[in-house]
């Protein structure tokens, strides 16, 4: 009966809301007359010392005061002048109940004061007319067996949806077991929970939309079955009608608009497919334009996207239903206000993807190196970029922080078959002459299989140092992620030319001269790797 009851506390929520709602949008210079819940008349003006609030508190009792039990009621509106005062008497069987005033009249109505009266009357008749009804007997034994009756029928009804929704969804709950059930895989997940979950959720939903019309239905009915709660069933019979008619009025009125932005929409997305394929030859080199490189064609394609659902969207905007209220005005601007004040650091993250993009300091697959990080580009997102090390790291480094950062592309150039140039340094004594070094080193360049022959390798001598010569040997590899790899090579050759000619290689620094010669030449060639430890 939880639900039973859940049903219940929402209609009466909804009731009270309705009859506050009614007295809520009455203006604070009108006051109605009610007597159990029945409108009778409607005060706007004072009188005399007389507030409305307290003409109308006069008037319900008077009203109250009328004698029961009479054989007939004479319910009329007798015209009355006091002064410059106008207005009209409501008498019951010759005695006066209340007065009403000229001014009472809402004059919106597009009604005379003649109309005015008649229709307070007709409601103090009806209500004096329901009062008799209370009071008789047989009506009330009537009305307590229909409401029995309705009750019982209601409570069979509520049972059996329940219990049917307990069987179902338990049902539901047994088809996750896996153990009995076997899995539903699609793209290898297992969606059987998913469902599972989507079902019960379902279920729910119908339970809801079942129970709640049935408890509506069954308050309606019991309250109309008393003249003194007849109003109140009457209420909520407007009320859903009017609830219903007004989504059904208000669907139907935001047909156009739903239409016009589906219009919109089918537009737009048409439009962004042509700049799509535009974008995609220019980025795959289909397409060749003078205005525009491969390298920032994708990110121009996501500009113009953007710009042109922005452009979409405000001119759906106007047609989208609820976009004229002040609600939704409301949640908009709050929204902006969030975006503006949040977002700050996502707009220069964007702001700085695409810089690097447009300035083509690198794109995906360059080798390059950002202040500390050395690797290759594997994405360059909206909102970072991240690289691939040598050690099969990944760095996610903010776009942000690209604007302040040096960067170094190792593989701009070689990818235009100049190479990428690599530089070691050796330092040799004085005692060598310059151009055997020379020689030497070129010889340890052409043995590295990977050290491309065009351009070719070049020697020069960067320092003359105290004790020594420093030397560079710079040279052209083709792929700027295996120079480490080249270079340890590389020096694996040096070593063995200069083992080989006899020349001492004084790194990292020198010291003094060794004892018996003034070279010092190891006393077996280890050149021919590999190199043989032999035992004394």
């Amino acid at each position: 009966m939880t639900l039973f009851l859940k049903i219940f506390l929402l209609l009466f929520a909804l009731s009270f809301t309705l009859y506050a709602d009614e007295i809520s949008s009455q203006s604070k210079s009108s006051y109605d007359v009610k007597v159990w819940g029945e409108r009778i008349a409607t005060f706007r003006v004072p009188f005399r010392e007389l507030t409305p609030k307290e003409r109308v508190e006069m008037a319900q009792e008077r009203i109250l005061e009328i004698h029961t039990g009479l054989d007939h009621y004479s319910v009329k509106a007798i015209p009355a002048q006091e002064g410059n005062i106008s207005g009209a008497w409501i008498t019951v069987n010759g005695r006066n109940i209340f007065g009403l005033l000229n001014e009472d009249n809402d004059p919106n109505n597009n009604e005379t004061f003649e109309q005015f009266t008649q229709k307070t009357t007709l409601n103090l008749t009806k209500w004096l007319q329901q009062r008799e009804q209370q009071q008789s007997w047989p009506l009330i034994l009537k009305g307590i067996g229909f409401s029995f009756l309705a009750t019982f029928l209601f409570a069979l009804l509520f049972t059996l949806l329940l219990r049917y929704s307990h069987k179902i969804s338990n049902r539901l709950e047994s088809t996750s077991d896996d153990a009995i059930h076997p899995s539903f895989e699609i793209a290898g997940i297992n969606i059987r929970p998913y469902l599972t979950t989507l079902g019960i959720g379902i279920l729910k939903i119908v339970v809801w939309g079942l129970g709640l019309p049935l408890v509506y239905a069954w308050m309606t009915f019991i309250f109309r079955q008393f003249p003194y709660t007849a109003s109140w069933g009457s209420g909520l019979t407007d009320f859903i009608f009017t609830l219903l008619s007004g989504f059904l009025e208000g669907t139907l009125s935001a047909l156009p608009g739903l239409m016009a932005v589906a219009v919109i929409f089918f537009i737009t997305r048409l439009i962004i497919r042509v700049f799509d394929t535009f974008f995609n030859s220019i980025e795959n080199g289909s397409l060749d334009v003078v205005w525009m490189e491969p390298e920032t064609a994708r990110a121009s394609r996501r500009v113009v996207v953007v710009l042109i659902w922005i452009f979409a969207l405000v001119v759906a905007y106007p047609y989208i239903p609820g976009s004229q209220t002040e609600a939704f005005k409301g949640i908009t601007v709050f929204l902006g206000l969030m975006l503006s004040l949040g977002s700050a650091g996502i707009v220069g993250q964007v702001l700085g993807g695409i810089v690097v993009v447009y300035t083509r300091a690198f794109q995906t697959g360059d080798f390059v190196k950002i202040n500390e990080y050395e690797g290759k580009i594997e994405e360059i997102g909206v909102l970072s970029t991240k690289i691939k090390t040598l050690r099969n790291e990944e760095i996610t480094i903010p776009n942000a922080v690209l604007l302040s950062a040096t960067t170094t592309n190792y593989s701009r150039y070689a990818k235009k078959g100049e190479g990428a140039i690599v530089a070691t340094t050796v330092t040799i004594g004085y005692d060598a002459p310059w151009r055997q070094v020379h020689a030497m080193l070129e010889i340890a360049a052409s043995r590295t299989s990977t050290i491309l022959k065009n351009p070719e390798p070049l020697t020069l001598q960067k320092a003359l140092s105290d004790f020594y010569v420093e030397y560079t040997l710079r040279f052209a590899i083709e792929k700027p992620e295996s120079r480490y790899r080249v270079l340890s090579e590389l020096h694996g050759h040096i070593q063995d030319v200069f083992n080989e000619y006899g020349v001492q290689i004084l790194s990292p620094n020198f010291e003094a001269q060794p004892e018996g010669g003034a070279v010092w030449v190891p006393k077996e060639k280890w050149y021919e790797a590999p190199a043989i430890k032999k035992e004394n």
